[in-house]
């Protein structure tokens, strides 16, 4: 443990860049134990539901199935695969795939599943060190022949254009937003995904049907509607559940709860929206993180 605690510090100054992978972990049973990554509810998607509705799609589930370590998924079988139906529907429209907010790489592993089938690539992104070596190891071990196309991007979605999207200017993207849903930074990071519109085809955000304690702000879906307006067009993702399921109740963790009836995610083309925020003489420095003041 005390290792990796060296080896994340030696990254603090990685902010804003592609990691490389490490190597100590390809041997290690549980990455996560490794990676101090705990894990708590041990939920996990249930893919065979979906189970011949696409080969594709059985194929990523079989392999899933096969190699993973120890994890946990952060979404409803249904949401991963509405949204790798928007990517095989979009592929031919796409070069890449940009995964934000990857935790134990639920969604990574399904996006990774198109990597080869579909020709495209695959961006991790993240803040947490931890979370992306996890998630490139998981998927490293279960799609070999796809991992030279994954790149780990250390960073928050704001940095991620400015540095990667607005330097590759042939990229066209599929974003899949599951990161920070703090009201703010969500709002933050659709404003920076303005500033690269011409490099983005949709953005597919999760959780706009959480709710929890008062002092996360979790209000995806407000976000959206600050940016796009309360008629924005979009289609619905994932699972949505009816009044008295247990996770309509606030948990023992976050207080965190899914609002009865609400859709657990929202695709958006950029092609569909009027952006609301931010207003075109704004620049993209407003919504980078605020850099701390070295130390005297």
């Amino acid at each position: 443990m005390s290792d990796y605690i060296t080896t994340v510090a030696m990254h603090h100054d990685a902010w804003g860049k592609f990691l490389e992978p490490d190597a100590t972990l390809a041997d290690v049973e549980n990455p996560h134990e490794v990676l101090d990554i705990p894990i708590l509810s041990g939920h996990h998607a249930d893919l065979k539901f979906f189970a011949g509705r696409n080969t594709i799609f059985d194929r990523i589930t079989a392999r899933i199935e096969n190699a993973s370590p120890p994890y946990e998924d952060q979404c409803s079988a249904h949401h991963y695969f509405d949204v790798f139906n928007r990517v095989e529907r979009s592929h031919q429209e796409l070069s890449r795939m940009v995964d934000v907010g990857v935790f134990m790489g639920g969604s990574s592993a399904v996006l990774a599943g198109c990597v080869e089938p579909m020709g495209l690539e695959l961006d991790l992104v993240d803040a947490n060190h931890a979370y992306l070596q996890f998630t490139y190891e998981r998927l490293r071990r279960i799609f070999p022949r796809a991992i030279s196309r994954v790149r780990m991007f250390y960073g928050d979605l704001p940095t991620y254009v400015k540095n990667v999207l607005l330097n590759e200017p042939q990229t066209h993207a599929l974003v899949h937003h599951d990161g920070a849903h703090d009201f703010g930074q969500v709002v933050k990071d659709l404003s920076s995904v303005y500033f690269a519109r011409e490099q983005v085809h949709a953005i597919a955000l999760q959780d706009t049907h959480l709710r929890g304690d008062i002092k996360y702000f979790n209000f995806v879906d407000a976000a959206v509607y600050a940016m796009f307006g309360v008629d924005v067009k979009y289609e619905a993702l994932g699972a949505r559940f009816l009044p008295g399921d247990p996770v309509t109740s606030p948990d023992q963790w976050g207080g965190n709860y899914f609002l009865p009836g609400q859709p657990e995610g929202m695709y958006i083309r950029l092609s569909d929206v009027d952006w609301k925020y931010p207003h075109p003489t704004m620049e993209l420095e407003s919504f980078l993180p605020v850099k701390a003041d070295p130390a005297p």
